[in-house]
């Protein structure tokens, strides 16, 4: 380019203004956020801007006329004086220009001849030329969108890349700003960075481009962490009304964007899989459910995704699942909450075929949690409540008429169990006023017309269940229910006398089982299960009466029935719980009619009965005191069995080791008058290498040793595994 004469260069240039210049990096949201996206320059870069568009116009105007270098000095040296801080400013950015290192290859051909053809011989002229201008190195970018990829100017709709100096700048500007132009950034930087993990079928035009791992994380942090606040800034919403987001003057304004990003943020929730990232959407998705409930559209395909983490997810996603789904049942009763009990139920009994030791503290979260939701509206709970207690019984009826084995497997399965265990805590944490009450009377058949189906001892898990379920319901409603018969009846039919034929050193649980095996029928650890879990329930439901009137008259039959178990049972184990049990029981029971003799009571008058029952139990009974002792206990045990796994836990094997005749054993005079030459004792590993027990022809008799009390063996007939808590599953 060839300059034809400098001294229209000052007149052309706008002085620049006295002000002090902006610092970088720093400019206003309404300059950063245009809408071509242009680059801001600061003052500076404007300054050389200014010389390059002047010059462009002079050599569009004399492309025929020649320059003289000299001309071109007088002009430059004229500009200090017109203008000294225009040229100070040259003179500290761009000392070449000044020096007349200019030159423009553009208007000189490789021949050394110019645009008019005519020959240059002037030797310091062409090296004049030669020399091009090489602009500072050190020149500053005013505007971070000089990392945008391609011109805004141009109209083209390229990507503009996101840098992380860029993310920066919007997450000072998101925090103070309470325009809407830096939340339609960052929810325009989330769809990009959505489209980059996520296969979208009709994907939208987006203004960004995300690269890097470091770039997607940056915009998912900046939108989870400071878009909700933004979002309460700009609607001005407080604490009372951000669950009415739709009555804000400005919710039209930022309605689309709201529902672009929801939209977003469902995609992202259903394609990751890391229990981490879901828990941090979840809870930034918790905080957006206020302005998720003016999108109806989008409540179903929430819930669906919410239900599936709450069922199949890890511990910490279903809690902070269920907290989103209690929150959108609270704002939007009217419309969710039909479509969400059946749908929570239906998942609850998919979710509950299976139970394990693994299993159960996720199965019994989800109960609860359900409980929650029925909770909410009584009335409504009641009409699904009813429709499903009459699928259980119609399920049950025709077991207990058709008699055949796929009825049969419809009534005895966890499902079932599951399902009757649900409707009794529901109704057990109802208010006595409710409608829900009502149906208790049905349950309660249904629960023993499941215990009479099979009553056999294959059967006995299941049994044991049910009966729990009658006691927690009779506890919490204060209402009698029959149920000692069907433990009673367990002591009387069944041999415990009858020798085991297997021995089994893992206990059987009962709490994740509904039915025994015809080899684990065989085994010594069934009898036991069964003795412990007759002696608990007995205990328990005694405890709970302790303090009625009627209590000496009900446990009569009781306290017989357990003497007639002691006088035909032989086993010292069986028997000594059994008769510490008829101990207490008639102990209580003294008790109380010691107290009903002191007053005169009138049957006839509740009141004066619920005050008398009430002292009593103000007092505290014996056999209250003894089962508050016991559970302490039981509970230490169990917790104290679950927190070893078998790796962990030593198992003293007892082997039979033959006693040598003429010598007495300290141990052996103190048991049963039975003579027998064999001692059951434990060895350790080194009396086994020192003395191998050698294997007998002759079956004797064996006789306990008391040294195996002592013994820290597994008491209980659970399993032993590691970090499972007792409340879980009790």
């Amino acid at each position: 380019m060839k300059i034809k004469n400098m001294k229209s260069v000052p007149k052309k240039i706008k002085k620049p203004a006295t002000k002090k210049r902006k610092p970088l990096n720093k400019v206003t949201t309404d300059e950063f956020f245009s809408q071509s996206f242009e680059d801001d320059i600061d003052d500076d870069d404007k300054y050389s801007n200014k010389v390059d568009e002047n010059m462009d116009k002079e050599d569009a105007n004399s492309s025929e006329s020649d320059m003289d270098p000299m001309e071109h000095k007088r002009s430059l040296m004229k500009l200090k004086q017109t203008d000294p801080e225009f040229y100070s400013y040259l003179k500290e950015n761009d000392k070449n220009l000044l020096e007349f290192n200019i030159s423009d290859d553009d208007g000189v051909d490789n021949d050394g001849i110019d645009d008019d053809g005519v020959d240059d011989d002037d030797e310091s002229l062409s090296n004049k030329l030669d020399k091009k201008h090489i602009p500072n190195d050190q020149l500053e970018v005013a505007s971070d969108e000089s990392d945008y990829e391609g011109d805004g100017d141009s109209g083209t709709k390229d990507k503009r890349k996101i840098t992380l100096q860029l993310l920066k700048t919007w997450q000072s500007e998101i925090q103070k700003d309470k325009s809407l132009k830096t939340i339609k950034c960052a929810v325009e930087a989330f769809h990009a960075a959505l489209q980059t993990v996520v296969d979208v079928t009709d994907p939208e035009i987006v203004h960004y481009k995300v690269e890097g791992g470091a770039v997607f994380n940056g915009v998912v942090q900046l939108c989870v962490l400071y878009l909700p606040n933004a979002l309460k800034r700009y609607l001005k919403l407080d604490s009372e009304s951000q669950f009415q987001v739709h009555k804000s003057k400005r919710f039209v304004k930022v309605k689309n964007i709201l529902k672009s990003y929801l939209t977003d943020l469902i995609k992202i929730l259903q394609n990751v899989t890391s229990s981490n990232i879901v828990t941090v959407l979840l809870k930034h998705l918790h905080q957006m459910l206020p302005y998720a409930q003016s999108f109806s559209s989008l409540t179903k395909i929430l819930l669906r995704i919410l239900l599936k983490y709450w069922t199949s997810g890890e511990e910490t996603v279903r809690v902070v699942s269920f907290l989103c789904i209690l929150r959108v049942a609270t704002s939007n009763r009217e419309s969710v909450l039909e479509m969400l009990y059946k749908a929570m139920y239906v998942k609850y009994v998919e979710n509950s075929k299976f139970v394990s030791l693994t299993t159960l503290p996720g199965i019994n979260f989800m109960r609860h949690s359900l409980v929650e939701i029925y909770s909410l509206d009584d009335n409504l709970a009641y009409n699904h409540a009813f429709l499903y207690i009459r699928q259980l019984a119609i399920h049950l009826r025709n077991a207990m008429t058709l008699k055949k084995k796929e009825h049969f497997q419809a009534v005895y399965n966890w499902q079932y169990i599951n399902s009757l265990r649900f409707w009794c805590e529901l109704i057990n944490v109802s208010k006595s006023n409710s409608m829900l009450h009502s149906l208790l009377y049905p349950l309660v058949q249904i629960i023993i017309g499941t215990i009479k189906v099979i009553p056999t001892p294959q059967y006995y898990p299941l049994r044991f269940h049910c009966v729990q379920l009658l006691i927690d319901i009779s506890r919490e409603t204060d209402t009698f229910i029959p149920l000692l018969p069907f433990l009673l009846e367990i002591l009387s039919s069944y041999d415990f006398n009858k020798r085991h034929k297997a021995v089994s050193m893992k206990p059987i649980p009962f709490i994740c089982a509904l039915r025994m095996s015809k080899s684990q029928l065989l085994e010594n650890g069934f009898k036991d299960n069964v003795i412990d879990s007759i002696y608990k329930l007995i205990l328990e439901n005694a405890a709970k009466d302790s303090h009625k009137i009627y209590f000496p008259d009900l446990y009569i039959p009781c306290i017989i029935q357990l003497k007639a178990f002691l006088k035909k049972c032989h086993v010292a184990n069986y028997c000594r719980k059994m008769k510490q049990l008829s101990e207490k029981i008639e102990e209580n029971r003294k008790h109380i009619e010691t107290e009903r003799n002191k007053t005169v009571i009138d049957l006839k008058n509740m009141s004066q009965i619920k005050n008398w029952e009430n002292k009593i139990k103000t007092e505290g009974t014996s056999l209250s005191k003894f089962y508050e002792s016991y559970v302490k206990i039981h509970q230490s045990q169990k917790l104290k069995l679950l927190t070893k796994n078998d790796e962990i836990a030593e198992y003293n094997i007892p082997t039979i080791r033959k006693l040598k005749k003429g010598k007495s054993n300290e141990d052996s005079a103190e048991e049963s008058d039975e003579s027998s030459d064999f001692d059951l004792r434990i060895k350790t590993n080194e009396e086994k290498s020192e003395k191998p027990a050698k294997p007998k022809k002759k079956k004797k008799k064996l006789k306990v040793s008391k040294d195996t009390d002592n013994i820290d063996l597994p008491t209980e007939n659970t399993d032993i595994v590691q970090d499972i808590n007792f409340d879980d599953w009790s």
